[in-house]
């Protein structure tokens, strides 16, 4: 592959945002060029990075999702706060080959500016029959996910940032085979595989900036698998949001660790002209025995040339390449209210393990679409506390579909106050002790099936998944 290329933004599934929005999607095998190199990979609208939609809150957005793939496929809207019944947000739904499934999504008024995703979801385990169906891991890992960009997080920031340049970088890996094509995962991800790690579905792309500019820049983790931690040689990120929610606290970091499905909205500042990298740091997911060990890597080349940006003399004046990001005032407007002081209605434990194997359990068993992870349902209005635990020698990603969570600590370390996410990992166990975080949940304007499972798609498709009944106050479940 031949890297240096310019940064191309993924294409546009649409520009306009009407209150009414009609789109399509098609997804579809084809061959498409990686940095010069044609790779068979499965696709939304011809492209590897599928294409970004644009919508604001209060829009409705109507979606056809055209099936020419050989495998039944749907759809899940990552991090949107939409009804997991009906023709929304429902991973019950599935296309089959010929097929075209429309989705009706009425984005909520209150939804919060930011990036959020799509990509498939499709339950193979309710038709096990079916020998045709590739589930989640195979269908992501050949390519089936693209961006959602939800109103512009660059409104929420000081006057000064509102009309900064944004960049969407959408991160992606493959495992590419001898005869070109990305190879489709058999059970679980074996990280000792060769991996090209993508931005924007590109090899090493080199992005120019202006000497004391300061750009958004929206990263998303859109690949199967693998966990990014991402540093910026020689310069810092300003955290502005996260997992779509608008930061309550904007803070500056060295490095972010971004595990599959996570998100971050980050201000990034050029210094003196020179280059530097985007690179992801060498990180090893679990035990030494366990882990999956991932090597630093280089993922994108950044210029920076001559310019007057508006960080000016402080950041121009210093070594060439990245300077220190700007320091930001909170919160920003969106950004979510503490529970810690929220009265609790109910507390419940996630326990994730599994047997060293293809079986990953919650709290003991496998997924099972007729049983509830837990009997008692939860009631809209409430906040609920969860403790989710570890046992395992690998991190799991623990992802909640509908709703944002609070994380409240880490392995017993309290986190910041309201710091919302959708997607947390959860560490692995160390010397027999569990990891553990504590989340509380605010369970607001859906009933029906919430689920949640681990973001490592091989673990959720080998029964890392589980779901909780949510039903109105008053009613009996």
């Amino acid at each position: 592959m031949v890297s240096g290329a310019a940064l191309v933004e993924p294409p546009d599934l649409n520009t306009a945002t009407p209150r009414d929005l009609t789109v399509q999607l098609t997804a579809a095998q084809k061959e498409v060029m990686i940095s010069g190199k044609k790779v068979l990979a499965e696709t939304y609208n011809g492209s590897l990075v599928g294409p970004t939609l644009h919508a604001v809150p209060g829009q409705r957005v109507t979606l056809n999702l055209k099936n020419d793939l050989g495998t039944a496929t749907n759809l899940h809207f990552h991090g949107m706060h939409l009804s997991p019944k009906g023709s929304a947000d429902n991973i019950m739904l599935s296309g089959q080959p010929g097929q075209t499934l429309t989705y009706h999504l009425d984005i909520p008024a209150n939804q919060a500016p930011g990036t959020y995703w799509y990509h498939d979801h499709q339950m193979c385990s309710g038709d096990p029959a079916n020998t045709r169906c590739r589930g989640t891991e195979s269908q992501i890992g050949a390519g089936l996910s693209g961006t959602i960009i939800v109103g512009d997080s660059r409104e929420s920031l000081p006057p000064a940032y509102r009309g900064i340049t944004a960049h969407t970088l959408a991160l992606k890996d493959a495992q590419i085979s001898g005869s070109s094509s990305i190879v489709y995962p058999d059970g679980v991800l074996e990280p000792a595989e060769p991996t090209v790690r993508l931005v924007n579905g590109q090899y090493q792309p080199t992005l120019n900036v202006k000497a004391g500019e300061t750009q958004l820049w929206r990263i998303a983790n859109e690949g199967y698998a693998i966990y990014y931690d991402l540093q910026l040689d020689g310069g810092s990120f300003t955290v502005v949001g996260q997992d779509g929610i608008p930061s309550a606290a904007p803070t500056r970091a060295t490095h972010l660790l971004v595990p599959p499905g996570r998100r971050f909205d980050v201000l990034v500042t050029a210094g003196a002209p020179g280059s530097t990298w985007l690179r992801t740091l060498a990180h090893v997911s679990g035990t030494e025995a366990d882990g999956d060990s991932y090597p630093d890597t280089t993922l994108m080349k950044v210029n920076v040339q001559q310019g007057s940006g508006s960080a000016g003399p402080a950041a121009t004046g210093g070594p060439s390449g990245m300077a220190t990001s700007p320091q930001i005032a909170g919160p920003l407007p969106g950004s979510e209210p503490d529970l810690s002081g929220e009265p609790i209605a109910q507390s419940r434990s996630v326990a994730l393990s599994d047997d060293g194997g293809n079986n990953f359990w919650i709290n003991g068993k496998l997924f099972d679409m007729k049983k509830p992870t837990f009997k008692k349902p939860a009631t809209l209005g409430t906040v609920e506390e969860w403790t989710l635990t570890n046992t395992s020698d690998h991190d799991h990603p623990f992802h909640l579909h509908i709703a944002p969570f609070q994380i409240l600590s880490v392995n017993g370390v309290a986190q910041p106050l309201a710091d919302y996410m959708d997607t947390v990992s959860v560490p692995h166990a160390v010397n027999g002790a569990a990891g553990k975080v504590v989340i509380r949940i605010r369970f607001t304007d859906f009933t029906g099936q919430w689920m949640f499972h681990c973001h490592i798609t091989g673990h959720e498709d080998n029964g890392m998944m589980g779901y909780v009944n949510v039903i109105a106050a008053g009613s009996t479940g």
